[in-house]
């Protein structure tokens, strides 16, 4: 019999270890549940790290299509397209602010061909990009250049060029701007930073800011989209257009995926042989995309991650828990900071034992993610457990 505890073991035996990984084999999910592989059941309020953000674990309508799919077409090589790359760019497109989409597997993916379109984009001599304290863009070399340096150790030296300023800093955004710069990196929420909320006026004062410069303004919603914030892009909460967009995570369904959203005027930027990704967007993970995509429109799910999410975040307010300080976020993403470093992991393996997954950022913030579609009742349950979790 396989079990939990024989899968771990084995995880150490042949899995490298660059993960904190709990001692946890799961063995199968449903919507907001997860069963591990002894059978016990947990709410899971982040699923798949993000990557099941629409429609949690094995939703029918996107197992069903990824089954069609599977008994059709799985890969091809990217010198053909086919019909499911190009619906979910269409669905893509249409929500955000048209433009063209390049297919990959990640966020970083993700990012590092925004990196090498902005710095085409903005021409000889330009290569500096500005990126923000406390965010987080992946963990490849060019994104992690834009990342932390307490991610960066021992990877040194980085991408030449990369200037990190404080998030919401006006003044020092601006000064950091000359002649060799090319773009800006932000994220409309710095999710991974601890689910910190940008004012309306920053991110106004960014796309300004580029645009008096001539630089190009890089939204990184991996996190944040689709639908999560209570706008299909987080951007559009600010009356902003960024000329780049990078996405991953829950806009693949559950299966690996990302993109890079190029602007009508920068659409064109990434010529052929200027960069590629083999199997990325191909078939399979296209087609379940498209079905979340679907899913969210079909289910009126942007306006329910506004109004639960609201609900929700005024619940854990009105808890008045002494530890907790301040509870942010939009939609179905939330933090609470507490008021001691390093408690969150605390409460995280505090809510594992009583069957509710949740996940840490910065050591000091609890970060809840669930699915879209997550039942109201199970959504108040999971709350409950961890009101009691921190209060305790």
């Amino acid at each position: 019999m396989t079990t939990s505890g024989n899968i771990v073991e084995q995880t150490q035996q042949y899995l490298i270890e660059n993960y904190g990984r709990l001692p946890l084999a799961v063995a199968r999910g449903a919507g907001a549940k997860l069963w591990d592989a002894d059978g016990r059941e947990y709410l899971d309020f982040f699923p798949g790290f993000g990557a099941g953000g629409v429609a949690g674990h094995c939703h029918p309508k996107i197992v069903q299509t990824v089954k069609e799919q599977a008994q059709t077409l799985l890969s091809h090589g990217n010198l053909f397209t086919s019909a499911p790359q190009v619906d979910l760019a269409r669905r893509i497109t249409e929500k955000a602010f048209g433009g063209k989409v390049f297919y990959c597997h990640s966020g970083a993916e993700a990012n590092e061909a925004a990196l090498k379109l902005v710095r085409l984009a903005a021409g000889e001599g330009r290569y500096k990009i500005i990126s923000f304290n406390d965010c987080f863009h992946g963990r490849t070399m060019g994104a992690l250049s834009l990342t932390p340096e307490s991610f960066q150790k021992g990877f040194e030296p980085m991408l030449p060029g990369t200037v990190k300023v404080d998030f919401g800093d006006l003044d020092a955004t601006a000064a950091a701007v000359d002649g060799e710069t090319a773009g800006i990196f932000v994220e409309p929420i710095q999710c991974e930073g601890g689910v910190t909320v940008p004012t309306a006026e920053f991110m106004q004062h960014l796309r300004k800011l580029c645009d008096r410069k001539g630089i190009l303004l890089v939204c990184d919603e991996a996190w944040t989209a689709p639908a999560r914030s209570g706008k299909w892009f987080a951007h559009q909460h600010y009356g902003i257009t960024p000329d780049v967009m990078t996405l991953a995570k829950a806009i693949g369904g559950g299966l690996p995926l990302g993109a890079c959203v190029a602007g009508p005027k920068w659409a064109d930027v990434l010529a052929p042989g200027t960069h590629g990704c083999t199997t990325g967007g191909n078939p399979l993970c296209a087609a379940a995309g498209a079905a979340a995509m679907k899913l969210i429109e079909d289910e009126n799910l942007v306006a329910r991650a506004a109004a639960k999410g609201e609900q929700m975040a005024a619940t854990l307010r009105d808890a008045n828990i002494p530890r907790v300080r301040e509870v942010r976020g939009k939609g179905f993403i939330i933090g609470l900071q507490l008021d001691e470093a390093k408690v969150a992991k605390d409460v995280m393996l505090a809510c594992l034992d009583r069957r509710l997954i949740v996940c840490v950022a910065k050591n000091n913030v609890v970060r809840i993610a669930p699915a879209l579609t997550t039942d109201d009742n199970l959504l108040d349950s999971g709350l409950e457990i961890l009101i009691d979790v921190l209060k305790a």
